[in-house]
Order: C-alpha cells, then structure tokens, then sequence
C-alpha cells in the first residue's frame, strides 16, 4: 500500500489544508482588523482636529467679541468723560459770563441811585431816601432764606403788642443800594444754580 493512499495521510494532509485555509483566513481578518483600526483612527483624528479646530474658533470668536465690547465701552467712557468735562468747562464759563454782569451791575449801583427826573424834560434832582422797616427787612430775609422765621412770625396768627409792632417801624438803615446789591449777588447765585441744573439734567440724560 503507497503512504499517500494511508487514510492517516490523507487526515493530515486535510487537517493540514484546514489549518492553513484557518491561517489565511486569520490572517485576512488580522489584516481587515488592523486596516479597519488603522481608518477609524485616521477617521477619529481627523474628526477631532476638527472639534479641536471648531472650538478654536469659537473661542477666537469669543475672545474677538469680548474684546470689541472692551473696546467699544471703552470709547462709551471715553466720550462720556468728554461729554461732562465739556460740560464743566460750560458751566464754568456760564458763571465766569455771571459774575462779569454782577461786576458790571454793580459798578452802576452809585450812578442809578444818584439822580432821578419827575418828567423827561425835567431836570435831575437828588433821589429821595426811601426807609425800608426792620419788619420789610425781616420779610426780605425770609423770603430768601437769610433768616429762620419764628412760630409767631411763620403762623402770622399771633398779634404782636405795641412795642413789638413799634420796633418793626423803625428805620432799619438798608438802603436802596444795599438791597439793589443784594439782589445782583442773589441774582447770580440763582443763574448759577439753574446752569448747574441744566448742566446735571444734560449729564443724565447723555446730551
């Protein structure tokens, strides 16, 4: 009997074509194993190149966008603080043009408390002394705040006796000058007061 007709030989020799069939199809499938690995890893970086490259732009976008809201509140203030030292500088000169007219006012106090004419073609005569009371000068300062009224005088409900309405008719020596002077200098305080106030209401409301 010939050694290849042996049915041991003819086992092995299938058991052999089996293992070596088993071998290449191991072999294919390492191969199909080690190219799919070898994609999805080419394909996984290249996908997170991309997130890594989207999340750069985004924050890009988002550093570009704080920065230009930085730079846009930036020149906000700085036009702000422009706006208001414009408007000091306003107001400053407001009360510079103020004073010079209480200066010039009250340089013509003497001249318009000299001389007065009963007619247009009359001549010019001394003005007569006109007498303010202590009670006129009492109410003059009340009025303007210079003096604190009492319960009596505020309620004007309690009578005074003679003495004391005595005393408010005499003479309290404030002349026309003098009032005329005060109320120049009041006058510009008031000016001066009502240009803060535009000035503050400009400010507010960002003109």
């Amino acid at each position: 009997m010939s050694a290849f007709s042996s049915p041991w030989f003819k086992l092995g020799f299938g058991i052999g074509l089996l293992l070596i069939a088993l071998w290449c199809f191991l072999s294919v499938l390492s191969d199909a194993h080690d190219i799919g690995y070898a994609k999805a890893k080419v394909e996984g970086d290249l996908a997170l190149e991309q997130l890594r490259g989207d999340y750069q732009q985004q924050e890009l976008a988002r550093a570009q966008a704080s920065a230009a809201d930085a730079k846009a509140s930036a020149k906000r203030l700085q036009d702000e603080q422009a706006r208001n030292d414009q408007l000091a500088a306003d107001l400053a000169e407001q009360q510079r043009q103020h004073r010079k007219t209480t200066d010039r006012l009250t340089g013509e106090i003497a001249r318009v408390n000299d001389l007065y004419r009963d007619a247009l073609d009359a001549p010019p005569k001394p003005l007569p002394a006109c007498v303010f009371t202590t009670s006129w000068v009492r109410l003059y300062d009340e009025a303007t705040g210079a003096a604190v009224p009492t319960a009596d005088d505020s309620s004007g409900a309690t009578a005074q006796d003679t003495q004391a309405r005595a005393a408010g008719q005499l003479d309290s020596g404030l002349g026309q000058r003098d009032v005329l002077a005060h109320h120049i200098r009041y006058a510009e305080q008031c000016r001066n007061t009502g240009a803060q106030l535009d000035r503050l209401i400009d400010a507010v409301q960002g003109k």
